[in-house]
C-alpha cells in the first residue's frame, strides 16, 4: 500500500505524522521533504545529492557530518548544504529531523 503524502495546504503535526518510520512528508517534481525517525546510535552513511538540501532537527540530538566536520545538532537546530556536499548523522539519542532536498534539473 502507498504512503499517504501531506495534501497541499493541509497542517501536519511532525510529531506524529510517519510514525514509527521515517517517511516521505512530500515528493514533488521540484522537492522532497523527509521526516527522518533514528534510534540512539544509529547512523546514516556519507552520501551527497545533487541539489541543496536543508536539515531540521525536531528532537533529541544528532552529530551530523558535513565532508568528514561533525556538527551537533539538538531540538531547533537547522543547516543548508549546496549541491554535491558530502554529509551523514549518526543519532546520539533518539532523534527526528526533517531533510528537504531540492531536485537540479
Amino acid at each position: 500500500m502507498a504512503h499517504e503524502h501531506a495534501r497541499p495546504g493541509a497542517v501536519v503535526d511532525l510529531n506524529t505524522f510517519g510514525k514509527p518510520l521515517s517517511t516521505a512528508l512530500v515528493k514533488e517534481a521540484e522537492f522532497e521533504s523527509i521526516r527522518i525517525q533514528l534510534d540512539a546510535g544509529t547512523s546514516i552513511p556519507a552520501h551527497k545529492v545533487d541539489g541543496p538540501i536543508t536539515v531540521q532537527c525536531l528532537s533529541g540530538e544528532c552529530t551530523f557530518f558535513v565532508d568528514d566536520q561533525p556538527r551537533k545538532m539538538v531540538a531547533g537546530s537547522w543547516l543548508y548544504l549546496r549541491g554535491g556536499t558530502m554529509h551523514g548523522l549518526t543519532a546520539s539519542g533518539p532523534c527526528v529531523v526533517i531533510v528537504t532536498i531540492v531536485f537540479v534539473r
